[in-house]
């Protein structure tokens, strides 16, 4: 099964829970894209610093939009619950949960570096709780 993190745009959050999702499951493969991403768009210059803090090259990361096509053996993890509907909207037989089980990924775009490192430490979080869930399930 893949796993495609899901956000807006997919330069901020998605590629960062993302990337911090392969770290904790390197056997699987991990997408992102956005429900309104601009096809190309790098990672925002502060999502990919609070990164590479972390140890982690979001350099070649390339926004890709969502598409129905993507939904074939795959788990949609959307940063927010607005994120969710608009997955089911487009595809209804998705499969579809938050990233954070029961609370939104703030959107930290507009924000300062401080932001974008409050956001990263909250998806690490995230993407261990995640990845413990799925190696039980």
């Amino acid at each position: 099964m893949r796993l495609i993190c899901v956000c807006t745009g997919n330069t901020c959050r998605s590629p960062m829970a993302a990337a911090l999702l392969r770290r904790e499951l390197p056997e699987e493969e991990i997408l992102s894209c956005g429900l309104f991403a601009r096809p190309g768009a790098p990672a925002s210059r502060y999502a990919a610093a609070a990164m590479r803090e972390m140890g982690i090259d979001l350099s070649e990361h390339r926004a890709r939009p969502f598409s129905r096509e993507l939904a074939q053996d795959s788990l949609f993890l959307a940063m927010t619950q607005a994120h969710v509907e608009g997955i089911l909207r487009i595809c209804p037989e998705a499969r579809v949960r938050r990233f954070l089980k029961d609370a939104d990924v703030p959107d930290p775009f507009g924000g300062d570096l401080q932001t974008y490192r409050r956001i990263a430490r909250l998806l690490e979080r995230g993407a261990g709780d995640l990845a413990e869930e799925l190696r039980r399930a």
